[in-house]
């Protein structure tokens, strides 16, 4: 999940755009996702301070090669997918084991 901020992405939708180039090229169009960081407080890139501005680098991304079905992956899809792994696993655990009867304040100790 490539995260929305400045700090970690650049300061630029530009700057945004080449890091998600360096991720799909590194690890592959169905390893990279949009993070939501907006709610953090941190500095966004120029231009892409809400999820409105999102088409723009959407627009940037396609001027630069992606295709639609790339764009997919990274907007939704590959989230989608690790969410529905993440709760098959959960369902999974839940079946091979009963719930857990541990306390907070025993955790703490």
């Amino acid at each position: 999940m490539v995260p929305m901020t400045a700090e970690q992405t650049g300061p630029s939708v530009r700057d945004v755009a080449d890091h998600l180039d360096h991720v799909r090229d590194v690890a592959g169009p169905e390893s990279v996702g949009l993070s939501g960081t907006y709610d953090t407080g941190a500095a966004h890139p120029r231009g892409l301070g809400d999820t409105s501005r999102s088409p723009r680098l959407v627009a940037g991304l396609l001027r630069r090669g992606w295709v639609e079905s790339e764009l997919a992956l990274l907007t939704w899809q590959n989230v989608q997918r690790v969410l529905r792994g993440a709760d098959f696993t959960a369902k999974t655990a839940q079946h091979r084991r009963g719930p857990s009867t541990a306390s907070i304040t025993e955790l703490d100790g």
